[in-house]
């Protein structure tokens, strides 16, 4: 293929795209990347307006698409631009950042061409950089309330720009030979996202991951838990101290919690790598539109997505159907943030409050509901699945038949494991609670419309997916010469095990002489064996983007995303 070569001169002249306009009329422009650019080549682009050759800092070039942030109208393109190379930085020793920085013109170097790393950063310093970001540097200088800056001096032009816009407070005094503090940039960047016009969600709540959180300043805790809830990059040191859990466990755990430090210093090696994650690599990520793929124009799907919910276990099947079917996926304003699970995804879709849900079988209580609401559902097979039982890796048992499944959790009369053909050892059985999706399996085949036993229920019952693999692996380590059983979905055991770190600790029990695998999911060798399901409403109108979801699913490229997310897929 015949490469496109890259001169200085534009190459590229940019398109709007729909993502938020700032108060400022800022917008998201994009533009496919050609084919045939070096891959190290796309990474020295950088937009540049046309009318004044300025280069965009807040701009940034993937693969398959260069982003610009702009006011409405500017005409863009874009220019191979070399970053600067300091005389006082080695070749492979540059502060993170720092090369995109100085592609754009962000940062320059001293008089003897060094960057100077380790050099504390002013206040009038930083202002200088932040107006650059922002593209408000060489503005002339105003009225401002702060008698510490003189109309003649070299930072009265970025200081009034910031001041101006709001993102500096306007009291008697800047203070701008005073040392900028990390707590200082977080608030300076958070009002920078507002006044642009970027995505944030604004959180009232205390972030949890943060250790000194209480040493903020009030001014900045808004700016702090505003930008971690949206997930923009916040200054903070890395954290390596052991955490141990209820039962005494000990783990090593590295930036949990983080150490905000709120009041150090920020030199400009910080700063590199602080401004570039959070103004240009972040704002760019979060405010991106969600463009759609060669897939979602082959099944007409775009910007009007049906609305999706399902299982907390089917979760990575939405994200990878998404990561399919557009770019930036995580920005398109229908994907979920997480599922309902799988007994309120079916009464929200009975009610007509979702339009797809992906979930195993239904148990008795959503039939009777459907029946009740006069509402018809369409269950479409998308995996591959099945209920699962296991213990602990160490207990010799191997296999379950289903009479001794009855007596476990219906009857609960075992109370040793020698007696369903395992060795002397101690007996425990948890459970899940009834509007999960594995007790619905529990129901299609063993409950039958009974009850688990209630003192099971009382005494251990897991409210989460993740917490019946935890929580028999806890009972089985601090519980010796005794081993606890529980049940889950295979796939969802299969890869959370690396997840929660069970894989060693845990192992899946044959049952009725059948061990549980892929290949036996998909041949129905394995009698606990089922499906995922896309389940729809029946009076779906053929056109709905329900449906062209479901005809996507069932596709060779669905399938693909159903592999991908890690699941048993139906077309092999």
């Amino acid at each position: 293929m015949k490469k496109i070569p890259i001169a200085a001169a534009a190459i590229l002249i940019l398109t709007v795209s729909s993502v938020c306009a700032a108060s400022t009329n800022y917008m998201m422009y994009h533009e496919k990347m050609p084919e045939g650019l070096e891959w190290g080549d796309i990474y020295k682009l950088a937009a540049v307006d046309k009318a004044t050759g300025k280069v965009i800092p807040i701009s940034d070039c993937a693969t398959d698409y260069g982003y610009a942030y702009v006011p409405e109208g500017t005409e863009i393109s874009f220019e191979k631009r070399e970053e600067i190379k300091f005389n006082d930085i080695p070749e492979y020793g540059e502060p993170a950042g720092l090369d995109d920085l100085s592609r754009r013109g962000v940062f320059a170097g001293d008089e003897n061409g060094n960057f100077n790393e380790s050099e504390i950063l002013t206040r009038a310093q930083m202002a200088a950089l932040l107006a650059r970001i922002i593209g408000a540097d060489g503005e002339t200088p105003g009225d401002m309330p702060f008698t510490d800056v003189p109309q003649n001096s070299w930072f009265a032009s970025p200081v009034y720009a910031l001041y101006k816009r709001g993102i500096v407070a306007g009291d008697e005094l800047f203070n701008p030979d005073r040392p900028v503090t990390r707590e200082e940039l977080v608030a300076m960047e958070y009002r920078i996202i507002k006044e642009l016009g970027g995505k944030l969600s604004e959180s009232a709540e205390t972030p949890e991951d943060f250790k000194d959180f209480d040493a903020v300043s009030d001014y900045a805790k808004s700016a702090y838990a505003a930008m971690d809830a949206s997930e923009y990059t916040v200054p903070f040191d890395n954290v390596f101290e052991p955490y141990i859990d209820e039962y005494g466990n000990w783990y090593d755990t590295l930036n949990e919690p983080r150490l905000l430090d709120p009041q150090k210093t920020v030199t400009r090696g910080d700063a590199s790598m602080y401004l570039y994650y959070c103004l240009i690599r972040d704002f760019i990520r979060n405010n991106a539109p969600a463009i759609p793929t060669d897939a979602a124009a082959a099944f007409d799907l775009g910007e009007e997505m049906p609305r999706i919910t399902g299982s907390t276990s089917s979760y990575p099947i939405t994200e990878s159907l998404y990561g399919a079917l557009f770019d930036n996926y995580r920005n398109h304003p229908m994907f979920p943030k997480s599922h309902d699970k799988t007994i309120e995804s079916y009464k929200l879709l009975i009610d007509g409050k979702t339009d797809v849900i992906l979930v195993p079988d239904p148990n008795s209580e959503v039939k009777e509901l459907s029946e009740e609401k006069g509402v018809e559902l369409e269950y479409i097979p998308i995996a591959d699945e099945a209920l699962v039982f296991f213990t602990a890796s160490d207990n010799p048992a191997e296999n379950l038949t289903s009479a001794d499944i009855e007596r476990i959790y219906i009857d609960n009369s075992v109370t040793n494991w020698n007696e369903i053909g395992g060795s002397n050892a101690g007996f425990t059985p948890f459970c899940r609670n009834n509007d999960s999706g594995s007790h619905a399996q529990m129901e299609q085949f063993f409950l039958k419309g009974r009850e688990i036993n209630e003192n099971i229920r009382r005494e251990h019952m897991s409210l989460a997916m993740s917490d019946i693999l935890t929580e028999v692996e806890a009972y089985n380590a601090h519980n010796p010469g005794s081993y606890a059983l529980g049940y889950s979905m295979y796939y969802y055991f299969e890869n959370e095990k690396w997840v929660l770190g069970t894989d060693e600790s845990l192992k899946l029990l044959s049952v009725d002489g059948v061990k549980p695998t892929a290949e036996g999911l998909s041949d129905g060798s394995y009698p606990l064996a089922t499906h995922y399901f896309a389940v729809i409403r029946k009076d779906e109108p053929e056109s709905s983007p329900a449906k062209k979801l479901a005809a996507f699913l069932t596709s060779e490229a669905g399938q693909v995303c159903i592999l991908n997310a890690g699941f048993g897929a139906r077309i092999k």
